[in-house]
């Protein structure tokens, strides 16, 4: 008897872990990442926000601003798109004639990370929701070099 409750709970726990898992192919797995994000970096203040569009596409901008004045000092256009069960982050950037693709290469139900290591900089883009209204974002390249921006969830 004593050995059946083990295997229930075993099984029962494993089971809880398998369905909170999400899929890395599928966007849904980022749900969470909707929304406005502001976060302070130096003397400039970073704004993120990602919109669902479609089931299978995610429309986003970037925006550094100065943190004395609101000047835009850059921006970017971002996508999220799912293709062939796998998604993509595409980033344009002005100074890129076409987007760079990164692809969801791991993702739990609070993370994902993004990597294309053709790319000079950034190789990895890793996405932490630490808490329902904090994301903490860290860009690296392969050579050691990389930041990290905390935002806040705007309230809308």
């Amino acid at each position: 008897m004593k050995t059946i409750i083990v295997l229930l709970i075993i099984f029962a726990s494993g089971f809880s872990c398998y369905s909170y898992a999400q899929p890395c192919h599928s966007l849904r797995a980022l749900d969470w990442l909707q929304g406005s994000w502001s976060g302070v970096k130096g003397n400039n203040v970073m704004i993120e926000s990602w919109q669902k569009v479609s089931p299978l596409t995610y429309e986003g901008t970037g925006e550094k601003r100065s943190k004395a004045s609101n000047a835009l000092k850059g921006s970017e256009s971002m996508r999220l798109v799912e293709m062939s069960k796998k998604v993509f982050y595409l980033a344009k950037v002005r100074q890129n004639e076409l987007p760079v693709a990164f692809k969801l290469s791991k993702c739990t139900r609070r993370s994902a990370i993004f990597e294309n290591p053709e790319h000079d900089f950034p190789q990895k883009l890793h996405y932490q929701l630490e808490a329902e209204d904090k994301l903490t974002v860290t860009v690296s390249g392969g050579d050691g070099k990389s930041y990290t921006i905390d935002f806040l969830r705007n309230k809308a």
